[in-house]
């Protein structure tokens, strides 16, 4: 018992010598210790209240690390979770991984984390909103019988429902919930939780007559008749309903009453051509909701280009900002075809951020669009030029026109924009190699040693049949892969395994 006692004592020394490295200068240091008492597990429940304090380091590298030790800990003390939670809203997309995945290994009960989730978004700026939002749609179905509870609490429900919806069918679990929000007259997110039903039409199916209920809701005809669009199968008497609303003079009851229409009835041709004119009219609306819908309409309805371009070619030309943006969330979805008017709206800076992302989502399709992109590089906006470098690099070999520009954005430091300026060169391969000199530099000197990996990565995509070069990158590879940083070391062994395939 003794040797017991002496062998604990002994640990809980090294644990204690250990919280207090967590207030080292040096970076490296700090996270070895952090990464040491997450790996103790429970013993290490006296260095729950330091990490959580470093949960708000400035560095985004060491916060995803506290955040991950705090999972392993366990401990779910009440700083704990609303530190995860806070996290979930970073701007970083591992440190938000992170929180969420210590989350769900803390696993509290839905009565603790609720108001801190409410809180959290009810107060969040909306780019703060949205990304914790996604932090939670992105673990997919497991996330659904977790968010099912906070339905019956009005306050979490509106923000559930939005995160239901974007799960669409894999939050089928919750149909039967939402249905009886929907039939709970004295609920206030009814809406809510109509859309939520409208993304998972095969499991709202059984509840198509208490969502009909609705169409004499003044409040609700619209995300009513939105959900039976989706549902299809409706019944004569629901049917009836709708066609009347095709008259209305609500401009979007009447526009959302022709999609159902002809949504539910794919074959009928009248029916999709009264709706896409119906639509084609809602794109230019002042009211945003009814841009929105339109734009999503037509998309549904898979109108044919020509007949898209002739109802968006008004819109891009003419119309103020938020209706070309409506636009281009439509032109999203016509792939090539719309490439000459993504081009157009480079121009306009208010949605240029947003066209540049959708001809990313082209890749080597948007070629055209490599000027304009490139002359982007300059624009006022870091958001916008990194992701006209993430851009241009996704173009790959065509966009060489713009390695120039690339090498300048590659020497702005060792930020998002070095980053993703060496990934692009990386991408556009050998006819980069006007690049060797600028991205060596960065391999051999930069202090991130991301950014030093990324590097060495387009080296060898530009210049791996040179033996000197391949000599350099594994070595500058083989270094990091004996990272103390369990991130940068997996990240290194993870190219190494790669050049060695490309080498074969």
């Amino acid at each position: 018992m003794i040797v017991v006692a002496l062998v604990a004592s002994a640990q809980a020394d090294d644990i204690q010598q250990t919280i207090e490295t967590l207030n080292s200068a040096e970076q490296a240091q700090k996270l070895a210790a952090i990464d040491t008492l997450g790996s103790q597990g429970e013993k290490a429940a006296a260095a729950v209240d330091p990490l959580v304090t470093l949960l708000k380091d400035s560095s985004p590298e060491v916060a995803a690390h506290a955040a991950h030790a705090l999972g392993q800990i366990g401990v779910a003390s009440d700083a704990t979770l609303e530190g995860l939670v806070g996290l979930t809203g970073s701007s970083d997309p591992t440190v938000r991984q992170q929180a969420v995945a210590a989350l769900f290994k803390l696993h509290p009960g839905h009565e603790k984390l609720q108001p801190i989730f409410v809180k959290m978004l009810d107060d969040a700026d909306p780019a703060v909103r949205l990304r914790v939002m996604n932090a939670l749609t992105d673990v997919g179905k497991p996330i659904v019988p977790r968010l099912i509870p906070a339905l019956k609490n009005d306050q979490a429900a509106k923000w559930v429902c939005l995160i239901l919806r974007n799960l669409g069918p894999d939050a089928a679990e919750a149909a039967p919930a939402l249905a009886n929000i929907v039939k709970n007259k004295q609920s206030t997110v009814r809406a809510e939780a109509l859309l939520a039903l409208a993304a998972m039409p095969e499991a709202a199916a059984s509840s198509a007559d208490a969502i009909a209920s609705c169409l004499d809701d003044p409040k609700l005809q619209v995300p009513a008749t939105y959900a039976l669009g989706r549902i299809g199968n409706m019944s004569p008497e629901t049917e009836a309903k709708i066609k009347s609303n095709v008259d209305s003079e609500d401009p979007m009851l009447s526009a959302m009453s022709a999609w159902a229409l002809a949504f539910a009835h794919p074959k009928d041709t009248a029916l999709k051509k009264d709706a896409i004119d119906h639509l084609a009219k809602g794109i230019s609306s002042k009211n945003p909701l009814i841009r929105a819908m339109s734009a999503q309409g037509l998309v549904s309805l898979q109108a044919k280009p020509e007949t898209l371009k002739q109802a968006l070619q008004d819109p891009l030309n003419n119309a103020d900002e938020p209706t070309v943006s409506s636009a281009l969330n439509l032109l999203s979805r016509m792939g090539p075809d719309a490439i000459p008017f993504l081009i157009q709206a480079l121009d306009k800076p208010g949605v240029r951020l947003e066209a540049v992302i959708i001809l990313g989502d082209l890749g080597p399709k948007a070629a055209p669009a490599v000027e304009p992109l490139t002359k982007l590089l300059d624009d006022e906006s870091p958001r916008v030029v990194n992701e006209a470098i993430v851009t241009l690099g996704k173009i790959g070999p065509a966009a060489k026109e713009a390695t120039p520009e690339l090498i300048e954005a590659l020497k702005q430091g060792d930020g998002s924009i070095a980053h993703n300026a060496a990934l692009a060169l990386g991408r556009i391969g050998p006819d980069a190699k006007q690049a060797v000199a600028a991205l060596t530099n960065q391999m051999t000197t930069s202090s991130h040693p991301s950014l030093q990996m990324i590097s060495a990565w387009a080296l060898f995509h530009i210049d791996g049949e040179n033996a000197k070069t391949r000599d350099a990158v594994v070595a500058v590879l083989t270094s990091q892969a004996k990272s103390s940083d369990p991130i940068i070391q997996n990240s290194a062994k993870q190219m190494l395994g790669e050049l060695n395939g490309a080498g074969k």
